[in-house]
């Protein structure tokens, strides 16, 4: 499995050390990944060896070199669905010629550099040509776009430099990849970050009472309590924003909660209930694996002495329920959090409670996807139990494709979308991005579209 930051996966550092500011030599059997020079090269070629024959073997077949070069258009093109359609068309090429073995999710052939406008690979144009010296020009300011021509980049000036609709604040798609790349940095260098790459961290104050999040942003919100927690000085503003962005890759989930019961409620009660439950659908080891975040609703909501969590799918643990420590505050108040496991579908699971059901608080599904995989056919039965029952509810997407399809999926079944809830962009979404894989636009970002919220 080809792993590792983006500059490492498309070429542009150490495939073994990841180093950038460096003298970089590539990789003469697949040509796309660089190393530092000879001694991280043979510490990885154990790793890489797999792909690096795979690869090699895929450009010397005629019958591939065919069929990719075929798929070429005639002139470059910013229709974003057009692209992602040739995109798509190259990657099923590969994945009929690959091993299955090398075929990994993932894997640096989800974020292979592709000219922007017409989506040829250094590959693809090394099969059209026969020229082994053929090579993308990435953007002079970013780094991680590319384009195959000088001519092909006036093509795209206007898609690369415009304003992105993936993102907050207006940034265009050079800027978010300026971003990501100095996140990526960041990143590679932090020791808080757990083995899965994740900052799970929850700031230790307990507020004195639920104050709306309308209005408020991840910095106004967290960046005091982030210096505080890592010692971090004011006087380097840009010192927490990394930090941030990190930590609001898992912080998003309860931050959405929060978010979606505000506009599902029409006035604050809820957030003086005695018990407070929240459904996770679609559940998988990622919520598992950073469930402690989920405490800042109960640092948020003072009112609430209990907080459950039943995090529901086939692919969570086959347990009950598993320990979690809370804050000492929170223990001297007497107030709990209840973790519990459903290795079921949600409409397995209402089926198995039978009358021993109780209406959640709400039911959530992050990042469902329930319109682009194999397993729409499950969502669509759970969909309709949401809806049957009318069970407050929310889907969150990684894009605005994916958060338009569900919302689709959703209406199908029935329901009626809070026109506050979806399909938009997340006011609590990740701030970590990363580039949409199989394209040569977009990012995809956790929680980062609002689907559709309903009840």
């Amino acid at each position: 499995m080809e792993m590792g930051p983006l500059q490492a996966v498309i070429g542009l550092a150490c495939r073994r050390c990841y180093k950038e500011d460096v003298e970089l030599s590539r990789c003469g059997g697949c040509r796309r990944i660089s190393y530092c020079g000879p001694e991280c090269q043979n510490a990885d070629w154990k790793r890489h060896k797999p792909m690096c024959k795979a690869l090699t073997s895929l450009e010397k077949n005629p019958a591939a070199a065919a069929r990719l070069v075929s798929l070429l258009p005639k002139k470059p093109s910013s229709d974003l669905q057009e692209l992602r359609k040739l995109t798509d068309e190259q990657v099923d090429i590969y994945f009929t010629y690959l091993p299955r073995e090398t075929v990994v999710g993932h894997s640096w052939i989800q974020r292979e550099p592709r000219c922007l406008v017409c989506t040829r690979t250094e590959m693809v144009m090394r099969m059209e040509t026969g020229d082994v010296t053929q090579r993308l020009i990435p953007c002079p300011h970013c780094m991680r776009s590319f384009c195959c021509s000088p001519a092909h980049w006036e093509a795209a000036h206007t898609l690369h430099h415009g304003p992105s609709t993936d993102w907050r604040d207006g940034l265009s798609h050079c800027q978010m990849n300026m971003f990501v790349r100095l996140q990526d940095k960041v990143d590679t260098k932090n020791s808080l970050l757990d083995r899965r790459g994740q900052l799970t961290w929850v700031p230790g104050r307990v507020k004195s009472r639920w104050v709306s999040l309308e209005g408020k942003t991840w910095e106004g919100e967290f960046d005091e309590e982030i210096r505080k927690s890592y010692g971090m000085p004011a006087t380097i503003p840009s010192s927490s924003t990394f930090l941030i962005s990190s930590a609001s890759d898992t912080l998003s989930m309860p931050m959405t909660i929060l978010y979606g019961l505000s506009k599902l409620n029409e006035d604050d009660g809820w957030t003086r209930k005695q018990k407070l439950t929240i459904h996770v659908l679609g559940a998988n080891i990622r919520e598992v694996s950073c469930v402690g975040v989920f405490e800042e609703i109960l640092h948020r909501l003072p009112e609430v002495n209990t907080f459950e969590i039943i995090l529901c799918g086939p692919d969570v643990p086959s347990r009950d329920s598993f320990d979690h420590e809370i804050c000492l505050e929170c223990i001297t108040r007497g107030r709990s959090c209840v973790l519990k496991c459903a290795a079921n579908t949600y409409h397995d699971f209402v089926r198995k409670q039978g009358n021993q059901f109780a209406t959640p608080d709400l039911c959530i599904a992050f990042n469902s996807g329930a319109a682009q995989g194999h397993l729409g056919y499950t969502w669509r039965t759970s969909m309709k139990v949401l809806v049957e029952r009318k069970l407050p509810s929310l889907f969150t997407a990684y894009d605005r494709e994916e958060a338009e399809d569900d919302a689709a999926m959703l209406r199908a079944a029935g329901a009626a979308l809070h026109p506050l809830l979806g399909p938009c962009l997340n006011p609590w979404g990740s701030q970590k991005a990363l580039p949409t894989a199989h394209s040569v636009y977009g990012f995809h970002v956790d929680n980062g579209w609002l689907a559709g919220g309903f009840k």
